[in-house]
């Protein structure tokens, strides 16, 4: 980035090797392999986990619910979605069960009732949905919304209404908006963007954050909530895998991986964004949190392959420093328990899903969720 880099904490690196030895050999997690090829989304039977090499069932990926229950949701080895989920509010897990197909790149929505909404890209590159047809009940079945897309991510609308955008095939930020139980069809937003993102402002205006072409951030926002939309604005720097957090004032905060790897991040201030500031570390796939106190909590891959987080002192305020939670990891996902504690779930070495979590202001230490996963999200139920 071009702005002036502050003094960094250590960074992330395997010379902390010493605190992952005290993760024992079961709970040790190693980085997954990338994401595998697609296989046909037409095929949307039931379908029974096939065993892994370790005799665990193949697993999906994840997201949080209302009533505080996690879910999660994930591709398995035969690529269908597969979800499995807290059976009460910070409470034990169900196990893995299968919503079929065959899916790429899943992530999930939750509707102004409560009910989950599960988006994937198929084979034929077309956004497919499949959603609870109750808050926690059974699901609807997948359904296609058609289009040619990529990288999809969904926002929620003041209204309670869900908004999906996509990369187009011409490199352009698509959208398409729920109204009730219907869809309005694709329209375009323009631009060359890559790696779309969604923040809620306090008003409930959506903003979109992307990496344009020159590598810059850009942004968009409605212009008021449900509205219109402002066309796109440079907030400079050279950044990938952007991340946005609301502070517990209301104002957003966006989080980057810089060309130097450390962590940057640029806030509203007023009408205005600071500018760039690092947190320095070495950093991958970062993902923010809110803690039930409203203070932000960056979670990232270190070049250890260890995950790190890095935490608000205060509300808004100053930043604790970089320290380590150990394990071996991919793929990073982040929710908030019923009770308000946030738990991390990741994918091991093994494929399988582990997860850690807050517990009495320490963390609990990783434990393994089973599976095989190569793609892993978070959302939380009504």
């Amino acid at each position: 980035m071009s702005e002036t880099r502050t003094a960094s904490p250590t960074p992330p690196s395997a010379s902390n090797g010493d605190l992952r030895q005290a993760i024992s050999r079961r709970q040790t997690l190693r980085a997954g392999a990338g994401f595998l090829a697609l296989a046909a989304l037409p095929v949307f039977k039931q379908h029974t986990p096939q065993p892994s090499a370790n005799g665990t069932a193949s697993v999906p990926f994840t997201a949080p619910v209302r009533s505080g229950r996690l879910e999660a949701f994930g591709r398995g080895s035969d690529h269908a979605l597969w979800h499995n989920w807290q059976v009460s509010p910070n409470g034990a897990w169900s196990g893995w069960a299968s919503l079929g197909g065959g899916v790429d790149q899943p992530t999930i929505g939750r509707n102004g009732d409560g009910r989950l909404e599960a988006f994937v890209v198929g084979n034929d590159h077309a956004l497919w949905h499949n959603w609870q047809v109750s808050p926690s009940g059974s699901w609807s079945g997948w359904d296609s919304l058609g289009g040619w897309v990529n990288q999809p991510t969904i926002g929620h609308n003041k209204d309670g209404n869900l908004e999906a955008f996509v990369v187009g095939s011409d490199h352009a930020l698509h959208h398409n908006v729920q109204s009730g139980r219907v869809w309005s069809g694709w329209a375009s937003l323009g631009g060359w963007v890559a790696e779309p993102t969604i923040g809620h402002n306090a008003d409930g205006r959506l903003e979109v954050f992307v990496v344009g072409s020159d590598k810059a951030l850009h942004h968009n926002w409605q212009v008021s909530p449900g509205g219109a939309w402002s066309g796109w604005a440079s907030l400079g720097g050279s950044v990938s895998q952007p991340t946005v957090g609301q502070n517990e004032d209301g104002r957003l905060e966006v989080f980057v991986v810089g060309s130097d790897r450390a962590l940057w991040h640029n806030w509203r201030d007023g009408p205005d964004w600071s500018g760039w500031h690092s947190l320095g570390g070495w950093v991958d796939q970062p993902k923010v949190h809110r803690n039930a106190d409203g203070r932000l909590e960056v979670f990232v891959v270190g070049s250890d392959k260890a995950l790190w987080h890095n935490w608000q002192v205060a509300p808004s305020g100053a930043w604790s420093g970089w320290a380590s939670l150990g394990g071996q990891c991919d793929k990073p996902a982040v929710a908030r328990n019923g009770d308000g504690r946030l738990e991390v779930l990741v994918i091991g070495s093994d494929h399988a899903l582990w997860h850690n979590w807050q517990s009495g202001g320490v963390w609990s230490g990783w434990a393994s969720l089973g599976g095989w996963i190569d793609q892993l999200a978070v959302d939380v139920n009504a």
